[in-house]
Protein backbone atom coordinates (compact mmCIF):
# COMPACT_ATOMS: atom_id res chain seq x y z
CA UNK A 1 0.00 0.00 0.00
CA UNK A 2 1.39 3.28 -1.24
CA UNK A 3 1.14 6.09 1.60
CA UNK A 4 0.41 9.59 1.59
CA UNK A 5 2.44 11.52 0.90
CA UNK A 6 0.32 15.20 0.10
CA UNK A 7 -0.87 17.33 3.83
CA UNK A 8 -4.51 16.76 3.94
CA UNK A 9 -6.40 19.22 1.77
CA UNK A 10 -8.45 21.96 3.96
CA UNK A 11 -12.16 21.75 2.16
CA UNK A 12 -14.35 24.45 2.26
CA UNK A 13 -17.39 23.57 5.00
CA UNK A 14 -20.01 21.20 3.10
CA UNK A 15 -22.67 20.71 5.89
CA UNK A 16 -26.11 20.85 4.62
CA UNK A 17 -24.69 19.79 1.24
CA UNK A 18 -25.68 16.23 -0.26
CA UNK A 19 -23.17 14.79 -2.08
CA UNK A 20 -23.46 11.55 -4.56
CA UNK A 21 -19.91 9.50 -5.47
CA UNK A 22 -20.47 6.52 -7.35
CA UNK A 23 -17.83 3.69 -6.70
CA UNK A 24 -17.24 4.86 -3.19
CA UNK A 25 -16.35 1.25 -1.97
CA UNK A 26 -12.45 1.54 -2.59
CA UNK A 27 -10.07 3.37 -4.34
CA UNK A 28 -10.25 7.29 -5.30
CA UNK A 29 -14.28 6.97 -4.70
CA UNK A 30 -14.01 6.05 -0.97
CA UNK A 31 -11.54 8.37 -0.48
CA UNK A 32 -13.72 11.51 -2.16
CA UNK A 33 -16.70 9.82 -0.10
CA UNK A 34 -14.39 10.01 3.57
CA UNK A 35 -12.73 14.04 2.57
CA UNK A 36 -16.76 15.26 1.96
CA UNK A 37 -17.75 13.63 5.01
CA UNK A 38 -15.21 14.93 6.83
CA UNK A 39 -16.48 18.13 5.65
CA UNK A 40 -19.50 17.75 6.47
CA UNK A 41 -21.19 16.75 3.58
CA UNK A 42 -24.66 14.08 3.58
CA UNK A 43 -22.51 11.65 1.07
CA UNK A 44 -24.35 9.05 -0.94
CA UNK A 45 -22.05 5.87 -1.38
CA UNK A 46 -22.97 4.29 -5.42
CA UNK A 47 -21.74 0.84 -4.93
CA UNK A 48 -22.44 -1.86 -7.37
CA UNK A 49 -21.91 -4.11 -4.07
CA UNK A 50 -23.92 -4.00 -1.31
CA UNK A 51 -21.35 -5.78 1.59
CA UNK A 52 -18.27 -3.50 0.03
CA UNK A 53 -20.77 -0.38 0.26
CA UNK A 54 -21.38 -1.00 3.94
CA UNK A 55 -18.03 -1.78 4.61
CA UNK A 56 -16.53 1.44 3.07
CA UNK A 57 -19.73 3.71 5.18
CA UNK A 58 -18.67 2.08 8.44
CA UNK A 59 -14.71 3.18 7.49
CA UNK A 60 -16.05 6.49 7.00
CA UNK A 61 -17.96 6.32 10.10
CA UNK A 62 -14.99 5.08 11.99
CA UNK A 63 -12.67 7.84 10.64
CA UNK A 64 -15.37 10.54 10.69
CA UNK A 65 -17.96 9.73 13.91
CA UNK A 66 -21.28 11.66 13.53
CA UNK A 67 -20.84 10.98 9.69
CA UNK A 68 -23.96 11.40 7.51
CA UNK A 69 -23.51 8.44 5.00
CA UNK A 70 -25.22 5.88 3.35
CA UNK A 71 -25.39 3.27 0.61
CA UNK A 72 -27.04 2.67 -2.50
CA UNK A 73 -26.91 0.17 -4.78
CA UNK A 74 -26.33 0.82 -8.78
CA UNK A 75 -24.69 -1.26 -11.88
CA UNK A 76 -23.77 1.93 -14.01
CA UNK A 77 -23.47 -1.07 -16.93
CA UNK A 78 -27.12 -1.53 -16.80
CA UNK A 79 -29.43 1.45 -17.94
CA UNK A 80 -31.99 0.30 -16.22
CA UNK A 81 -30.16 -0.07 -12.92
CA UNK A 82 -29.37 3.72 -13.47
CA UNK A 83 -32.57 4.77 -13.90
CA UNK A 84 -33.95 2.74 -10.52
CA UNK A 85 -30.90 4.78 -8.74
CA UNK A 86 -32.13 8.00 -9.78
CA UNK A 87 -35.72 7.67 -8.92
CA UNK A 88 -34.42 6.77 -5.38
CA UNK A 89 -31.86 9.22 -4.80
CA UNK A 90 -33.18 12.22 -6.81
CA UNK A 91 -36.28 12.61 -4.69
CA UNK A 92 -34.12 15.21 -2.90
CA UNK A 93 -31.84 18.15 -4.08
CA UNK A 94 -28.24 16.64 -4.93
CA UNK A 95 -25.41 19.84 -4.36
CA UNK A 96 -22.85 17.53 -5.83
CA UNK A 97 -22.45 14.45 -8.28
CA UNK A 98 -18.90 12.78 -8.44
CA UNK A 99 -19.03 10.42 -11.66
CA UNK A 100 -16.14 8.25 -9.98
CA UNK A 101 -16.97 4.34 -11.51
CA UNK A 102 -14.89 3.39 -13.80
CA UNK A 103 -13.67 -0.29 -15.29
CA UNK A 104 -10.99 -1.74 -17.45
CA UNK A 105 -12.73 -4.56 -18.79
CA UNK A 106 -11.66 -7.54 -21.32
CA UNK A 107 -12.52 -6.27 -25.01
CA UNK A 108 -15.16 -8.49 -25.06
CA UNK A 109 -17.30 -7.68 -22.32
CA UNK A 110 -20.24 -6.17 -23.01
CA UNK A 111 -22.82 -4.54 -21.11
CA UNK A 112 -26.43 -5.42 -20.20
CA UNK A 113 -27.24 -3.25 -23.67
CA UNK A 114 -24.58 -4.65 -25.62
CA UNK A 115 -22.06 -1.77 -25.56
CA UNK A 116 -18.05 -1.70 -24.48
CA UNK A 117 -18.59 -2.39 -20.57
CA UNK A 118 -15.47 0.19 -20.11
CA UNK A 119 -17.45 2.80 -22.59
CA UNK A 120 -20.90 1.60 -20.89
CA UNK A 121 -19.65 2.21 -17.15
CA UNK A 122 -17.19 4.86 -17.34
CA UNK A 123 -19.39 6.96 -19.50
CA UNK A 124 -22.41 6.25 -20.46
CA UNK A 125 -23.67 4.96 -17.16
CA UNK A 126 -22.22 8.30 -16.38
CA UNK A 127 -24.34 10.47 -19.04
CA UNK A 128 -27.68 8.38 -17.87
CA UNK A 129 -27.11 8.86 -14.22
CA UNK A 130 -26.59 12.78 -14.65
CA UNK A 131 -29.69 12.82 -16.86
CA UNK A 132 -31.42 10.65 -14.56
CA UNK A 133 -30.65 13.38 -11.91
CA UNK A 134 -30.76 16.86 -13.52
CA UNK A 135 -34.06 17.87 -11.81
CA UNK A 136 -32.25 17.18 -8.65
CA UNK A 137 -28.69 18.57 -9.83
CA UNK A 138 -30.94 21.83 -10.86
CA UNK A 139 -32.68 22.38 -7.75
CA UNK A 140 -29.05 21.84 -5.86
CA UNK A 141 -27.52 24.24 -7.94
CA UNK A 142 -25.11 21.38 -8.08
CA UNK A 143 -21.66 20.71 -9.06
CA UNK A 144 -20.71 17.61 -11.44
CA UNK A 145 -17.40 16.48 -11.36
CA UNK A 146 -16.29 13.80 -14.00
CA UNK A 147 -13.32 11.77 -13.94
CA UNK A 148 -10.83 12.11 -16.48
CA UNK A 149 -7.43 10.48 -16.58
CA UNK A 150 -3.66 10.95 -18.00
CA UNK A 151 -4.97 8.48 -20.86
CA UNK A 152 -7.35 10.56 -22.16
CA UNK A 153 -5.29 12.49 -24.24
CA UNK A 154 -4.87 9.40 -26.22
CA UNK A 155 -9.05 8.98 -26.41
CA UNK A 156 -10.88 9.42 -29.97
CA UNK A 157 -14.61 9.62 -30.38
CA UNK A 158 -15.77 8.97 -33.19
CA UNK A 159 -17.59 6.27 -35.31
CA UNK A 160 -18.37 3.11 -33.70
CA UNK A 161 -18.45 4.74 -30.20
CA UNK A 162 -19.48 2.42 -27.60
CA UNK A 163 -18.98 -0.87 -29.47
CA UNK A 164 -16.18 -2.89 -28.90
CA UNK A 165 -12.48 -1.72 -30.07
CA UNK A 166 -10.84 -5.03 -29.22
CA UNK A 167 -8.57 -3.11 -26.98
CA UNK A 168 -9.07 -2.55 -23.17
CA UNK A 169 -6.23 0.24 -23.14
CA UNK A 170 -8.36 1.99 -26.18
CA UNK A 171 -11.96 1.53 -24.69
CA UNK A 172 -10.97 3.11 -21.63
CA UNK A 173 -8.56 6.08 -23.19
CA UNK A 174 -11.77 6.79 -25.19
CA UNK A 175 -14.00 6.92 -22.37
CA UNK A 176 -12.13 9.37 -20.03
CA UNK A 177 -12.10 11.40 -22.83
CA UNK A 178 -15.71 11.75 -23.38
CA UNK A 179 -16.06 11.63 -19.20
CA UNK A 180 -13.52 15.13 -20.17
CA UNK A 181 -15.53 16.31 -23.30
CA UNK A 182 -19.12 15.62 -21.48
CA UNK A 183 -17.99 17.58 -18.51
CA UNK A 184 -17.68 20.61 -20.73
CA UNK A 185 -19.70 20.16 -22.93
CA UNK A 186 -22.26 20.15 -19.91
CA UNK A 187 -20.66 23.39 -18.29
CA UNK A 188 -21.60 25.16 -21.96
CA UNK A 189 -24.51 23.81 -22.42
CA UNK A 190 -25.64 24.11 -18.46
CA UNK A 191 -24.72 28.28 -18.52
CA UNK A 192 -26.65 28.63 -21.99
CA UNK A 193 -29.67 27.79 -20.20
CA UNK A 194 -29.38 29.36 -17.03
CA UNK A 195 -29.54 25.75 -15.11
CA UNK A 196 -27.21 26.62 -12.57
CA UNK A 197 -24.83 23.41 -12.62
CA UNK A 198 -21.68 23.61 -12.81
CA UNK A 199 -19.66 20.32 -14.56
CA UNK A 200 -15.70 20.26 -14.94
CA UNK A 201 -13.34 17.33 -14.64
CA UNK A 202 -10.74 15.71 -12.35
CA UNK A 203 -7.87 13.18 -13.10
CA UNK A 204 -5.81 11.51 -10.31
CA UNK A 205 -2.67 11.23 -11.58
CA UNK A 206 -0.55 7.89 -11.27
CA UNK A 207 -2.63 6.27 -8.31
CA UNK A 208 -2.45 3.01 -6.43
CA UNK A 209 -6.20 2.10 -7.35
CA UNK A 210 -8.12 -1.21 -8.68
CA UNK A 211 -7.65 0.53 -11.68
CA UNK A 212 -4.13 1.32 -12.29
CA UNK A 213 -3.86 4.25 -15.60
CA UNK A 214 -1.00 2.55 -17.29
CA UNK A 215 1.69 5.17 -18.63
CA UNK A 216 1.70 5.80 -22.21
CA UNK A 217 4.31 4.01 -23.97
CA UNK A 218 5.58 6.68 -25.35
CA UNK A 219 7.17 7.56 -22.06
CA UNK A 220 9.24 4.91 -22.65
CA UNK A 221 12.50 6.09 -19.88
CA UNK A 222 9.90 7.92 -17.73
CA UNK A 223 7.44 4.86 -17.02
CA UNK A 224 9.57 3.75 -14.33
CA UNK A 225 9.50 7.46 -12.83
CA UNK A 226 6.25 7.53 -13.02
CA UNK A 227 6.01 3.88 -11.37
CA UNK A 228 8.21 5.53 -8.52
CA UNK A 229 5.38 8.54 -8.70
CA UNK A 230 2.61 6.20 -7.57
CA UNK A 231 0.59 8.09 -5.07
CA UNK A 232 -2.06 6.44 -2.24
CA UNK A 233 -5.79 6.98 -3.26
CA UNK A 234 -6.43 9.44 -0.77
CA UNK A 235 -3.82 11.53 -2.33
CA UNK A 236 -5.04 10.76 -5.87
CA UNK A 237 -8.35 11.77 -4.55
CA UNK A 238 -7.18 15.47 -4.31
CA UNK A 239 -7.60 16.64 -7.16
CA UNK A 240 -11.45 15.91 -7.52
CA UNK A 241 -11.67 17.01 -4.05
CA UNK A 242 -10.55 20.26 -5.15
CA UNK A 243 -12.91 19.84 -8.16
CA UNK A 244 -15.14 19.18 -6.06
CA UNK A 245 -15.47 22.25 -3.65
CA UNK A 246 -12.99 24.90 -5.21
CA UNK A 247 -14.89 28.24 -4.65
CA UNK A 248 -13.79 29.50 -8.39
CA UNK A 249 -14.30 26.20 -10.50
CA UNK A 250 -11.92 25.73 -13.81
CA UNK A 251 -12.70 23.18 -16.00
CA UNK A 252 -10.13 20.48 -15.32
CA UNK A 253 -8.09 19.55 -12.26
CA UNK A 254 -5.07 17.22 -11.70
CA UNK A 255 -1.89 16.85 -9.99
CA UNK A 256 0.94 19.57 -10.83
CA UNK A 257 3.99 17.18 -10.40
CA UNK A 258 5.83 15.45 -12.64
CA UNK A 259 3.98 15.29 -15.87
CA UNK A 260 0.62 15.59 -13.80
CA UNK A 261 1.37 12.24 -12.58
CA UNK A 262 1.83 13.11 -8.79
CA UNK A 263 1.89 15.97 -6.37
CA UNK A 264 -0.58 18.91 -5.18
CA UNK A 265 -3.31 19.26 -6.90
CA UNK A 266 -4.23 22.28 -9.01
CA UNK A 267 -5.43 23.12 -12.59
CA UNK A 268 -4.74 21.07 -15.70
CA UNK A 269 -4.28 21.38 -18.66
CA UNK A 270 -7.35 19.60 -21.15
CA UNK A 271 -6.39 17.28 -23.46
CA UNK A 272 -5.77 18.40 -26.98
CA UNK A 273 -8.82 15.91 -28.21
CA UNK A 274 -10.88 17.43 -25.97
CA UNK A 275 -10.43 20.73 -28.00
CA UNK A 276 -10.98 19.38 -31.18
CA UNK A 277 -14.06 21.58 -32.90
CA UNK A 278 -17.54 20.16 -32.56
CA UNK A 279 -16.33 17.03 -30.26
CA UNK A 280 -18.94 18.22 -27.60
CA UNK A 281 -21.74 18.30 -29.48
CA UNK A 282 -20.92 15.26 -31.77
CA UNK A 283 -20.40 13.44 -28.02
CA UNK A 284 -23.81 14.69 -26.84
CA UNK A 285 -25.49 13.35 -29.96
CA UNK A 286 -24.10 10.19 -29.98
CA UNK A 287 -24.73 9.29 -25.70
CA UNK A 288 -28.04 10.09 -26.60
CA UNK A 289 -28.72 8.12 -29.50
CA UNK A 290 -26.72 5.29 -27.49
CA UNK A 291 -28.21 5.20 -24.57
CA UNK A 292 -32.00 6.89 -25.16
CA UNK A 293 -31.77 8.94 -22.59
CA UNK A 294 -32.01 12.79 -23.15
CA UNK A 295 -30.19 15.70 -21.20
CA UNK A 296 -31.74 18.48 -21.59
CA UNK A 297 -30.47 21.55 -19.58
Amino acid sequence: MVADRLPPLQLPDQTGRRAVVTGASSGIGLATALGLAAAGAAVVLAVRDESRGALAAATIRASCPGAIVSVELVELGSLLSVAAFARRVGTEPVHLLVNNAGVNAAPDARSAEGFDLTIAVNHLGAWALTAGLWPALVAGTARVVNLGSLVAGRGRIGPGFGTPTGSTSRSYANSKLAQVVFAGELRRRSAAAGAGVHALAAHPGWSQTRIVDPPPPALGELAGELIGALQSPADGAQPVLLAATDPRPGAYYGPTGRGGAAGSPGPAPLPRAALVPGVGSRLWEMSTELTGVALEP
